[in-house]
Parts: C-alpha cells; sequence; structure tokens
C-alpha cells in the first residue's frame, strides 16, 4: 500500500455516509499506572479485547491501544543523576519498549481484520510529566504532572530541553516500530502544557518543536497520522497553535474547547477532522438513547458535512459504556 492509499481507504472504508470510530482502555487500572513488562497478561489481555471490541461495535478504523507501555524508560547511564532525566541517552534499538510495541501491534492488527489500525504513542513532554508525577508505590498523580513539569522548565529548562530531544528521538523510534510492525500510522497524543506560568513561546520551543519532529518522521512512513489533541479531564488548548501541525487527520474536544468539526475544518483547512462527540459519563454516547445518539449523530453531519469528516468522540470512551451505544453511533451514520 502506497503512502497516499492509507488515507483514501480510511475515506472509503465506511459504514454510512461517514467513518467512524471509538475506543476505550481494556484495562481496569489507569493505563498509566500499568507495568506490561511485569504483567505481559495486559498485553494478551489487549489483544484478545481488541479483537472481541471490533467484533461487536465495527467500527471503520481501530485505534490500537498501547495499555501496558504507555511510560518510557530513561535510559540514565550516569552516576548521581540530578532528576530522573539528567544525563538520559537514546534506548537501543532492542530495548523492551520497542521489541514488545512491535508484538502488541503485530497482535493488534491480526485480530483486526482489514481495518486500518492507528498505533497511539504520546509527545515527548507528556512522557516527562508523567514520569515526574510517579510515586514511590508507582502510581501516577496526574493531578500534579503539569505543574511538576513547569516547575522543571522554570528551575531546570537546559536539561529539560536536552530530556526532551533524547525523548523524541527515542518516540520517533517507538513510531517507527510500530508501522513495520503493521500499524497503519500513528494517532499521535498531544497538548499544551496545561500551567499558566508558561505561555505560546513556551509552547513553540517545548512541545511544538518536538511534536513537529516526531510527525516529519511519521509522515515519511504513513500519508495518515492522526493527531490527538488531548482534552481529556477539561485541559484547554488553544487550537490555533496547532494549525500547521502536518498530520492528515485532527481530534480534539469539540466541547471542551467550543469548536466545532465544521468551524475546524475551516481552521485545519485541507485536512480531515474527526470526533464530535464528548467521552464522558455526562455526554449522550455514554447516556443517551438510541434516538438521542441517532440525533447527534446526524446533527453534526448535517453541520459538518460530509467531506473530510470522520466521527468519534473526544478522547477514549469510558471503559463501562454500553457497547448498545457504540453499536448505535455506528449505525446511526447509514441514513
Amino acid at each position: 500500500m502506497t503512502q497516499k492509499q492509507v488515507l483514501n481507504k480510511l475515506l472509503a472504508n465506511k459504514q454510512g455516509v461517514v467513518p467512524i470510530s471509538f475506543w476505550h482502555h481494556f484495562s481496569a487500572a489507569s493505563g498509566i499506572d500499568l507495568d506490561g513488562y511485569q504483567h505481559p497478561e495486559i498485553m494478551t489481555d489487549n489483544v484478545a479485547k481488541t479483537k472481541k471490541f471490533v467484533e461487536q461495535v465495527h467500527p471503520d478504523f481501530v485505534k490500537l491501544m498501547s495499555d501496558g507501555l504507555f511510560n518510557y524508560a530513561f535510559n540514565q547511564p550516569i552516576d548521581h543523576p540530578t532528576s530522573i532525566y539528567d544525563g538520559i541517552v537514546p534506548i537501543p534499538d532492542n530495548h523492551p519498549w520497542l521489541t514488545e510495541t512491535a508484538k502488541l501491534v503485530a497482535g493488534q492488527k491480526k485480530v483486526i481484520g482489514d481495518r486500518l489500525g492507528f498505533y497511539n504513542v504520546f509527545s515527548p513532554v507528556t512522557l516527562l510529566k508523567w514520569a515526574l508525577s510517579k510515586g514511590p508505590d508507582g502510581k501516577h498523580n496526574k493531578k500534579t504532572a503539569n505543574k511538576l513539569l513547569a516547575d522543571a522548565i522554570i528551575s531546570d529548562r537546559p536539561k529539560v530541553t536536552q530530556a526532551l530531544a533524547v525523548i523524541t528521538q527515542d518516540v520517533i523510534k517507538q513510531a517507527t516500530v510500530a508501522i513495520d510492525a503493521g500499524a497503519d500510522g500513528i494517532y499521535y497524543s498531544t497538548q499544551a502544557i496545561q500551567d499558566d506560568r508558561l505561555d505560546h513561546h513556551d509552547f513553540q520551543e517545548l512541545v511544538e518543536k518536538y511534536d513537529r519532529q516526531i510527525i516529519r518522521a511519521v509522515n515519511q512512513l504513513s500519508d495518515t497520522n492522526i493527531l490527538h489533541i488531548c482534552g481529556n479531564g477539561g485541559a484547554r488548548n488553544p487550537l490555533v497553535w496547532f494549525k500547521d501541525y502536518e498530520n492528515a487527520v485532527i481530534n480534539w474536544s469539540t466541547d471542551v474547547e467550543d469548536i466545532s468539526l465544521q468551524t475546524g475544518k475551516q481552521l485545519f483547512k485541507g485536512k480531515v477532522v474527526l470526533g464530535g462527540l464528548g467521552n464522558t459519563t455526562k455526554d449522550v454516547l455514554y447516556q443517551g438513547s438510541r434516538l438521542a445518539i441517532t440525533a447527534a449523530i446526524q446533527k453534526i453531519i448535517t453541520e459538518a458535512g460530509t467531506d473530510n469528516v470522520i466521527i468519534g468522540a473526544n478522547c477514549t470512551v469510558p471503559r463501562d459504556i454500553d457497547i448498545k451505544h457504540l453499536q448505535w453511533a455506528v449505525q446511526a451514520t447509514d441514513f
């Protein structure tokens, strides 16, 4: 399959008038707290539940979840480091983070049939802030992650910058391994640092610079890489900061940012827009009737049109969502 054929197939392979897909984590615990190295059954379970989910929901494409492999392993060979990121160097090509990614993706692709699959990869700043928020018990406190990252940037900017440059190299390796193992592209999750002490200039130097390096690299491997501007938990992201990212497909929280798919098509000119539905327990996809879910989806299509539009949610949907709601949503695009 050539690069261009990936995008063409994504838009052509649809149940109804537009493609549609949803996804959620398959593990009971937060993905950030899972250790797939010590518990390889997490990845085995991931593959088995991916198969079941696809058979039940029949999405037009699949986000290949990286449960068990969220966390980046810092390669820190120096003695007496001053921080968790001080002196890190790139991981070797045979590192488990890479070899296990290849195994997971190959397993997932095997069970999703002829559907396209896009592997979930996180940005360098996301991986770093998660690492900073890890407690002695191995659990992560997401509520403190952005503050801890901003603190590190303010007090230790040169070393943070050096660390992000190294992490970027390793994320490129991870994405390359995933595509080589069968992924049709990357679902790239990033966001602005959620701290008022940092501004657009900081975003450009510490987030955008490295995001764009990764995106340029994966665009050499596939023409279809999805940009996920993560608004989970109510995180705010000035979408204009992302408008020149060179991804073929853009996904954001339409309700959090109050920017619809229709408006987003104007901002992200020439790109495919993905989303339109909320992903919390308060939203129609989770708690609505079949009639309400159908109406919500048909409203999105009527307003945004069918050209360069994919229906989905802001982010991962709740694990305990009634599977019938997702089935109703998929069926609702055919009208």
